[in-house]
């Protein structure tokens, strides 16, 4: 249960911050304003999701592992956020 929880996080941050940025893009026309927001709305949820569970395992090594997987989530959704923008923003 908790391993579906861990990727679902992923899946929802990925997901938040797409529609995020695609919203904020078609209201304010500004590319730069709506990467950003997406970027905060990905480390806030994967940070939270860090934090759960590193309280919530009890051996290192999954810690130190599933976090490293949440930091190298960051970065790639925040890829293909700056590709969606551009995309989108045509």
């Amino acid at each position: 249960m908790k391993l579906i929880i861990f990727f679902g996080l992923i899946v929802f941050s990925l997901l938040g911050s797409l529609i995020l940025s695609k919203k904020d893009l078609k209201y304010r026309k500004k590319p730069v304003v709506a990467i950003t927001k997406a970027l905060l709305v990905n480390i806030v949820i994967l940070g939270l999701g860090s934090i759960w569970w590193f309280l919530t395992e009890t051996d290192g090594i999954s810690q130190g592992m599933r976090v490293m997987i949440y930091l190298g989530s960051i970065a790639g959704i925040y890829l293909i956020d700056m590709v969606f923008i551009y995309i989108w923003n045509g």
